[in-house]
């Protein structure tokens, strides 16, 4: 059986020194559907991509381990409760959050985007033992899916240039003061799975690993499985041949399935973006009406079987795409969904002695849903390291 938490977005800020260029803080940043990750030069981190404003005052915290974000906007006032602490001010019978306002393409200029991503770009300013970003050239590094990155990067560059003022509070600790801007030229946007590709092929500071050659040489198929999304990346001969993006086969899908059998099972409508809640433990609440009577109901089989099902479904579109990945030597899985899917992915291809399969985090200690940052990061560590070879050699 497996465990429901494994499911729920994390929240989590690991301290740590990651190399970056004299005068540049670089924050490479991953807005998923269902978390932010980041990375910057002396943390990496995520959190639940969700807000919500507040609607009274916060009480204490009890603890001060980052789930509990806040964001006050220095403009309005308006403070939104960000992450953990948005997902747990929610009810299930709140359906003010549409499915296409959170998850849809056009999300860009809306009011929730703007705060996780100016949340995300935050903390990754954030002073530590490791460094600050005081009086760095401050350069933002992302990433879209494939079939969407030409006309979807105008709409994120525009939407995240401009001032930003604005404060953040984690935990318990004070209100911290953010002014910054950014033009278009500082945010620079990759397909995604292209930062799986660099993350596999690249130790932190962009020194190939040996087998990156191969990478490069070989027919390779970079699988990332996302929240809204299910990504796929062809590469033969160091030649992108083929993307694909389907919106049908990620997580979300995965979650869609499942509310729908609860309420079949249950007759308990819990919507999309509230099964955060219920993931960490396992159970939703059942009201009989007839007996005003609650019951904690489980669901791990639940959302296990909706999980199989998609997961089989995927590889069996991807067969149908790639001829059955017969002429293939390397098979990349990376994203949130992809590591959920990883055992059921090396147990379909057991037979595939040809097909070697790759996790995205093989070249750190990270969760999976972090290669695609990690290869943002290192994508543009590596134009920054270029850019002050240049500088140097014409004196600047």
């Amino acid at each position: 059986m497996i465990k429901t938490s494994d499911f729920k977005t994390k929240t989590m800020c690991v301290d740590r020194k990651n190399p970056i260029t004299d005068g540049d803080w670089l924050v490479a940043m991953d807005v998923g559907y269902s978390g932010v990750k980041g990375m910057s030069p002396n943390k990496v981190y995520c959190f639940p991509a969700y807000a919500k404003k507040s609607t009274g005052q916060m009480i204490s915290l009890g603890k001060d381990d980052g789930s509990g974000i806040q964001y006050k906007d220095a403009n309005t006032g308006t403070v939104w409760l960000v992450g953990e602490a948005g997902y747990d001010s929610l009810d299930t019978s709140d359906t003010k959050d549409s499915v296409n306002a959170l998850f849809g393409r056009n999300r860009y200029f809306s009011e929730m985007f703007l705060v996780i991503a100016r949340v995300g770009i935050a903390i990754g300013m954030i002073e530590n033992e490791y460094g600050n970003s005081l009086g760095k050239k401050l350069t933002i590094q992302t990433g879209l899916p494939p079939a969407y990155a030409k006309a979807d990067t105008p709409l994120i560059k525009e939407a995240l240039s401009g001032v930003h003022d604005f404060s953040v509070k984690i935990g318990n600790s004070k209100w911290i003061n953010f002014n910054f801007t950014l033009s278009e030229s500082d945010i620079k946007v990759i397909p995604q799975p292209m930062g799986t590709l660099m993350s596999v092929s690249s130790l932190m500071d962009g020194t190939p690993v040996p087998e990156a050659a191969k990478y490069f040489k070989k027919k390779v198929l970079i699988f990332d499985g996302g929240f809204g999304t299910l990504d796929d990346f062809d590469i033969s001969g160091g030649r992108v041949v083929n993307v694909e993006t389907f919106d049908d086969l990620g997580m979300k899908r995965v979650m869609k399935e499942t509310t729908d059998r609860i309420f079949e099972i249950y007759h308990t409508e819990i919507p999309i973006v509230a099964m955060q809640k219920y993931l960490g433990d396992g159970f939703i609440r059942s009201f009989n009406r007839k007996k005003h009577a609650t019951t904690q109901e489980p669901f791990a089989d639940i959302l296990e079987k909706a999980s199989k099902e998609i997961c089989h479904e995927a590889l069996a579109r991807m067969d149908n795409i790639y001829n059955n990945f017969i002429n293939h030597d390397y098979f990349i899985i990376t994203g949130g969904t992809g590591e959920a899917w990883y055992p059921m992915i090396k147990d379909y291809f057991k037979d595939m002695s040809t097909l070697k399969i790759v996790p995205g985090n093989q070249n750190d200690n990270l969760p999976y849903t972090f290669s695609n940052v990690r290869g943002y990061y290192i994508q543009a560590l590596m134009h920054l390291k270029a850019l002050a070879r240049i500088n140097k050699k014409a004196g600047v």
